[in-house]
């Protein structure tokens, strides 16, 4: 019987596929650690991981004004951890590019390049591009437009409203596309694409408190004033989640990389 501890060398090559007859919570954990080729308990950390960070929210907001400050407010815990996430992806995806154009796989190698600039772009969105770094004035240019008077795009006045929508989908795309593909039959021909640009089914949980919670922000009522600052300011804990699940994209596509370019070369 082989150790639930083994490192990523010792384990096997993913092989087991979700299937509509398997769905005890048991099979879905062993499914997903061999995807991934870890433990069984670092893939439970992983699927509980969106439920604790969400319930970290609820327990500081119930905690009081300054632990919920504390974790949601401009530059405070949540928002850090989200850049670290993006820089983190940023660097996995510069790896996973130099795999892909090693194997020729041109198509993809470019899809990340283009996921990587998008990486690049909300590190420094989330940072003002360094300007609460290195403490630079608001041009008075953007001072006019922008309602936190910072040099970013996203809280330029109007633009806000479309990165909203944006994220809605980004949301719909990690929570829908895998489930639809978890059919293997479907776009067969076109698998090695679509596993290389949808996220594992393991990263759903990732995906979708981010498509749900933009669903209630655009489309749902207003909020009520006295709900108006923990409702609002939960949206940094639902982005911090969604950081996660890029950040474990990319952990997963280069594990990914990483066990085709070790059987190709065992191979040769």
């Amino acid at each position: 019987m082989s150790s639930p501890t083994k490192s990523i060398d010792e384990m096997p090559p993913p092989t087991a596929e979700l299937t509509a007859s398997r769905f005890s919570f048991q099979d879905l954990l062993a499914q997903a650690a061999q995807a991934w080729g870890l433990s069984h308990p670092m893939m439970l950390a992983i699927l509980l991981a969106p439920f604790v960070v969400a319930g970290s929210g609820v327990v500081a907001a119930l905690m009081g004004k300054e632990a919920y400050r504390w974790l949601t407010e401009e530059d405070q815990f949540a928002e850090t951890m989200q850049v670290l996430c993006y820089a983190a992806a940023c660097v996995m995806c510069v790896l996973v590019v130099r795999y892909q154009f090693k194997a020729k796989q041109w198509l993809i190698g470019t899809l990340y390049v283009v996921l990587g600039c998008g990486l690049v772009f909300l590190v420094g969105e989330e940072m003002s591009w360094g300007q609460r770094v290195f403490g630079w004035t608001t041009p008075e240019s953007m001072v006019a437009i922008n309602k936190q008077e910072e040099t970013n795009l996203h809280n330029i006045h109007g633009v806000g409203h479309s990165f909203k929508w944006i994220q809605l989908l980004v949301g719909a795309y990690g929570t829908i596309l895998p489930l639809v593909f978890l059919r293997k039959d479907l776009l067969a021909r076109f698998r090695k694409l679509v596993d290389a640009v949808v996220p594992h089914w393991s990263l759903v949980l990732f995906f979708m408190p981010m498509f749900i919670w933009k669903l209630f922000r655009n489309l749902g009522p207003a909020i009520p004033e006295r709900f108006y600052y923990v409702i609002t300011n939960y949206n940094e804990i639902v982005e911090l989640i969604l950081a996660m699940g890029f950040c474990l994209f990319l952990l997963f596509q280069l594990r990914k990389c990483r066990r085709e370019f070790a059987t190709e070369s065992t191979a040769q």
